[in-house]
């Protein structure tokens, strides 16, 4: 080897570059990178291990049978230091050639400064890298049958390994080259050692790789089977190049072949290769058997191709003899790395960036004691549970989808309300909503009083008198009221039965959304805090419907000390129902007498226009009077009398705990009414039309019913305050139906009361001013129904949400932490064991977390490699 070259400046680049590519091969770069690299391959007995010797110098394991039973890797490197080596191991794969995640190179034994004590420390390292289970200590000292038995032992367990050896050497006379040597592909063994030894040669020989064929020239160029395994890999034959072995062994008759081989160096054969093919000459076994130093094996080497035909002859004289190969291949190689670099170092960035991005992705390897960790988790789970219940800027999910369930429970209640019409059958019904003025801007749950069956004046007749048992004339018993408000209520369990349900469902929804996300990498412990959370909520399920039937079953019996607003809300309907009466007796051109003068009732004012389902319809609902009435007496009339007495104080109130539909003063002879309907009460279901009488009684509504004395004074009052103050009745009295006073008219009439002493009147107020009707008793238990449903009605619709809210979903997120603690018993001394199953991760992620983070070790590694040399940045991550 010329000596010159190692003392230029090509020469130390050189250097450099190859201790690069080694050092990133040290720290298993090459497991993610495709690191430039020579890989020697060749059949059996091909003379491979001879070219191996020329190349290093050295001598490798020669015995019968297959050799080389594991990579080794040669590193040469000239230096005018003495010469020396040294062995290591780097294991890249375990027993069963699955990758290993560190990879790491460890010394094999001492350094070797002779030559001689090679070959045998590379027994024993092929024998450590075939039985890793023994330790490397013992295999140092063995002996030479102790390591025959353990090699022939490891025949059956692991014939191959793909972990390397590695032979470092330097000294003066070496050329600046790495290259790797393959198990020899074999023909005469079992078919899966065959196939194994193929895969691990073509695994070897892709990418960026120099493949050096050994081809035996005593055997034709078609047979050789590692030819065939690197045109599949380099079809174009650019990394291939070929060495020819033995051309001692062709006679001097062999004229044929020897011109055969001579066209293949030349370039004449149609096996072309880009970088052609090369003859060695290496000694024989005689000469083996006589060792000689490398240098005369060399100048025999020489001698040969100057004095042999008909190499001798060859224009091609640069490609015969080791020294030109070796010098060959070390320029291609440098040549290689050198245009590797920028790639290895963008492809190592990207990698890191890469491997980073999927690690932050994973979760963290747990690294506190479990217990702890278990009991951080779910700490950390029902505070978010709390702060779900207790609602925030961007935690409002829960509590929207729970207003939508109380929502819709709204709405279901008030959908319950008597549908009440203030008229006879065979009279028109007048489309009017089923609520009062002030309520029409709330349209949730509205109804019209066409849009269900109804509940007319003919109905409330038959009921009352179907319901009369012991009462003294003109009595409206208790029960009649009881069992039209019992009927309205009958849907109400079920609809707060639907409205639990929906909050239970939507809770459970959250619940299990947030196990998932908080306990989702632990597949057993999410099992079991999934099957606890059902228990859980089981249990506040069956408590909170304990409140709710309780709230239900109070509304069976009517009870309010809201006495002003229920008083208020029945004298609102009474003065609605006269109002839509009234109307239909214009319309149907009716008449009443009053003091013996002809009256045409009055209209209050133009039906309000409602939007119901897209579609105008008039209603009426008039605002709020001034005195609210008793139950169970006639509606007295409202307004302040000139000298200054309210004559609604006379009449009869409820009193105070009392229901408010005892029987009032007026009623005191009629029995003390039941808390409940007594037997032989029919109840009136409003999703039925009425029959209209019986055939065996007379219709109630056939039989003269007597008006309350003191209504019929009192509204007969009426004229003559009038008259007293200059107004006629013709003012009183509308000019057609269905139009209404002018607002000019109703302000001079409220004028003129006002100077009779009825002051503080609205235009709501004067509809108290129509004359009596023969059903004011129907008229008044309907508004007296009513009036109670609209207390009922905006009881329930609290009373449920908020028990739900309270007793199930405030005192389920409350008992969420100490439960979930107490079933896994985390205060205990074996919770840590415990915990630890718990927290057992899937297999799955375990091995790619750890996959991650050694390429992400060997990345790092590179990168600083890179840096040292002076390429690159340090890939964030």
């Amino acid at each position: 080897m010329p000596s010159e070259i190692s003392s230029t400046q090509y020469a130390t680049r050189r250097k450099e570059l190859l201790a690069l590519v080694n050092q990133l091969r040290a720290v298993g770069a090459q497991s993610d990178l495709d690191l430039p690299r020579i890989t020697v391959i060749g059949n059996q007995s091909a003379g491979k291990s001879s070219v191996v010797e020329a190349i290093s110098g050295i001598k490798v394991p020669r015995d019968a049978g297959t050799c080389t039973r594991c990579p080794m890797e040669c590193r040469l490197s000239s230096s005018s230091s003495p010469w020396s080596c040294r062995i290591f191991i780097r294991r890249e794969y375990d027993k069963f050639g699955k990758p290993l995640d560190d990879v790491s190179e460890t010394s094999f034994g001492n350094i070797i400064t002779d030559k001689t004590k090679v070959e045998p420390m590379l027994r024993r390292a092929q024998v450590s890298v075939l039985n890793p289970e023994v330790p490397v200590a013992r295999i140092l000292s063995s002996t030479f049958d102790e390591l025959k038995e353990w090699s022939e032992k490891s025949l059956e367990t692991v014939p191959f390994s793909r972990n390397v050896i590695i032979v470092d050497l330097e000294g003066p006379g070496l050329t600046d080259l790495a290259f790797i040597d393959l198990p020899g592909l074999i023909q005469n063994a079992e078919a899966d050692i065959v196939k194994l030894v193929e895969e691990m040669v073509s695994s070897h020989i892709k990418g960026n790789c120099l493949i050096l064929v050994a081809l035996p020239m005593t055997d034709d160029i078609e047979n050789q089977k590692a030819l065939r395994l690197a045109r599949l890999e380099d079809p174009d034959g650019r990394r291939t190049i070929g060495v020819l072995t033995k051309p001692d062994m062709l006679g001097v008759g062999s004229t044929k072949a020897l011109s055969l081989w001579l066209d293949v160096i030349e370039g004449r054969s149609r096996h072309q290769l880009t970088h052609g093919y090369y003859c060695t000459r290496q000694p024989d076994d005689a000469e083996r058997s006589n060792p000689a130093t490398a240098a005369k094996a060399r100048e025999t080497e020489i001698a040969f191709f100057r004095n042999t035909l008909p190499w001798s002859k060859s224009s091609h004289t640069d490609r015969f003899g080791t020294d030109n190969l070796t010098n060959n291949l070390s320029r291609l190689l440098v040549r290689i790395i050198d245009d590797s670099l920028p790639v290895i170092r963008s492809e190592a960035a990207s990698l890191l960036e890469a491997t980073c991005e999927e690690l932050n992705r994973l979760p963290k390897a747990l690294e506190e004691e479990p217990a702890t960790h278990m009991l951080n988790l779910i700490s950390a789970f029902a505070g978010q549970v709390q702060q779900y219940v207790k609602g925030g800027v961007h935690l409002t999910q829960l509590i929207h989808e729970h207003r939508d369930a109380y929502k819709d429970l709204k709405i279901a209640i008030r959908r319950t309300a008597p549908n009440f019409v203030p008229c006879l059958p065979k009279e028109s019904r007048p489309a009017f909503p089923n609520c009062l003025e002030e309520e029409e801007d709330d349209l949730d749950g509205l109804t019209m009083s066409n849009e269900k069956r109804t509940f007319n004046l003919a109905d409330m007749r038959l009921h009352i008198s179907n319901s009369i048992t012991r009462e003294l004339p003109n009595n409206v018993p208790f029960e009649a009221k009881v069992a039209l408000i019992t009927n309205f209520q009958t849907t109400w369990p079920s609809a707060a039965e639907k409205c639990f349900s929906s909050v239970e469902k939507a809770t459970m929804r959250l619940l299990l959304k947030m196990i998932d996300e908080n306990f989702g990498r632990f597949d057993m412990l999410r099992a079991n805090i999934r099957s606890l959370v059902y228990e859980l909520v089981a249990k506040h399920r069956s408590s909170c419907q304990l409140f709710l039937d309780t709230a239900l079953e109070a509304e069976v019996t009517p009870y309010t000390q809201n006495t002003p607003y229920l008083a208020t809300g029945t004298d609102k309907w009474l003065s609605k129902y006269k109002s839509i009466r009234a109307e239909e007796s214009v319309e149907s051109g009716k008449t009443t007498s009053v003091d013996g003068v002809s009256v045409r009732p009055a209209i209050q004012k133009p039906t309000p226009q409602v939007k119901q389902n897209g579609t105008q319809v008039n209603g009426t609902a008039p605002s709020t009077p001034p005195t609210p009435a008793g139950f169970g007496t006639p509606i007295p009339f409202p307004f302040r009398k000139p000298d200054g007495t309210d004559s609604a104080k006379t009449s009869a109130t409820t009193s105070q705990g009392a229901s408010p539909f005892a029987p009032s003063s007026k009623d005191s002879s009629a029995a003390k009414a039941p808390s409940a309907i007594p037997n032989g009460v029919p109840a009136f279901d409003f999703s039925k039309p009425s029959t209209g009488g019986s055939s065996q009684t007379v219709p109630f509504w056939e039989r003269p019913v007597a008006t309350p004395p003191s209504s019929q004074s009192l509204a007969s009052d009426v004229p003559t305050q009038l008259n007293s103050a200059g107004i006629t009745l013709g003012n009183v009295t509308p000019a057609t139906a269905g139009s209404g006073p002018s607002q000019e008219d109703v302000n001079d009439l409220l004028a003129a009361l006002a100077r009779c002493g009825f002051t503080g009147l609205t235009l709501e107020d004067l509809g108290k001013l129509h004359a009596t009707d023969e059903y004011e008793t129907e008229l008044q238990v309907m508004a007296e129904v009513r009036g109670y449903f609209q207390v009922a009605y905006k009881r329930i619709i609290d009373n449920i949400p908020s028990f739900i809210d309270l007793r199930f979903v405030k005192a389920l997120s409350k008992e969420l932490q100490p439960f979930l603690i107490t079933k896994f018993g985390l205060g205990n001394s074996s919770a840590s064991e415990r915990c630890a199953q718990y927290l057992a991760e899937d297999p799955v992620v375990v091995e790619r977390r750890d996959e991650l983070l050694a390429r992400k070790t060997r990345l790092d590694k590179v990168q600083q490699e890179l840096i040292s040399f002076g390429l690159g940045e340090l890939a964030t991550g």
